[in-house]
């Protein structure tokens, strides 16, 4: 969970709390959502919450040219034949790509569409808890909200999520989600390959170990490197857009030798890695495990619209 306030003057973010709770089960986390809402009287400020990756679909489909009003009906007609449920059980959403007109091809936009039944269990977990949810919001656009407090992000950064079996990329320009993709390798693919190569148990094993990557986990990093390549591709011919000034990884509970290198070496462009401490003022310091953990969080918490479709 993450709290963020603005100021009035200049509408700065600033990270009041920060913390991670584990909960075993349904029951636990029922009981750390009370407590968390008596604590901070989340039944009177404006909650945001995050679904899981395999709670929804995100699709990028042609924009109809309707007016607003007439969009999402619009939008419900236009993927009813991409989602693997019924388009009558769904619940749908949309956010725009600006500064498309330029290109000279037909405009496109996001849709989030999600069964009814699981974002109305979602809402219910939280408001039967005495939390006052104001939005329900996706990863992928708390990531955007974490691009647009680096540096790079007027030049267009990509950013690389790397969890626990799937890592998401998004790529961004200003505060504009353009591009996002789902990588099906995770944290946990990448240690078991470091843990096979060098041939020990994973309780003995140690980062330290690790020398030089191996093939295995070089042709792991491949994948990656793959997948972030075609997408930087992909953003440079259809919108248009120049190449980004670099990649920025997300925070990792556990590092992952190499990887920030041979991804700068085979991609061509700068990475680094995320210090959130170095980009939003914080009334604590965050260290990688509690950054790891709460990232989504904190990029949920900084959601700042200013309107919407």
């Amino acid at each position: 969970m993450a709290v963020v306030s603005r100021s009035k003057e200049d509408s700065s973010p600033r990270l009041q709390r920060c913390e991670f709770l584990p909960a075993t089960d349904r029951g636990e986390q029922g009981k750390l959502l009370q407590h968390l809402s008596r604590q901070h009287q989340l039944n009177k400020l404006p909650c945001i919450s995050i679904v899981e990756h395999d709670s929804f679909h995100l699709l990028l489909v042609e924009s109809p040219e309707v007016n607003s009003s007439e969009l999402k009906a619009a939008m419900r007609w236009r993927v009813k034949d991409l989602l693997p449920f019924h388009v009558d059980d769904a619940v749908l959403d949309v956010f725009d790509i600006p500064g498309q007109q330029e290109r000279g091809r037909p405009k496109q936009m996001y849709v989030v569409a999600a069964k009814i039944s699981t974002i109305q269990q979602h809402i219910d977990r939280l408001e039967e808890n005495d939390i006052r949810l104001e939005v329900i919001d996706i990863p992928e656009l708390a990531l955007r909200n974490i691009s647009t407090l680096l540096p790079e992000s007027g030049n267009g950064v990509a950013m690389l999520h790397i969890r626990a079996d799937e890592s998401v990329l998004t790529i961004c320009r200003d505060g504009i989600l353009y591009l996002t993709r789902g990588i099906k390798l995770g944290h946990r693919q990448l240690s078991q390959q470091l843990v096979s190569d060098a041939g020990a148990n994973e309780e003995e094993f140690t980062i330290a170990e690790v020398e030089a990557p191996s093939e295995g986990l070089m042709h792991a990093m491949d994948n990656i490197v793959l997948e972030v390549q075609r997408s930087l591709d992909y953003c440079e011919s259809h919108f248009a857009l120049p190449p980004i000034s670099g990649l920025v990884l997300a925070p990792m509970e556990d590092e992952i030798p190499h990887l920030m290198n041979y991804l700068a070496s085979n991609l061509g462009v700068p990475v680094r890695m995320l210090d959130l401490n170095a980009v939003l003022e914080s009334e604590q310091h965050l260290d990688d495990a509690v950054q790891s953990r709460c990232l989504l969080a904190i990029g949920a918490a900084l959601r700042h619209e200013e309107k919407a479709l």
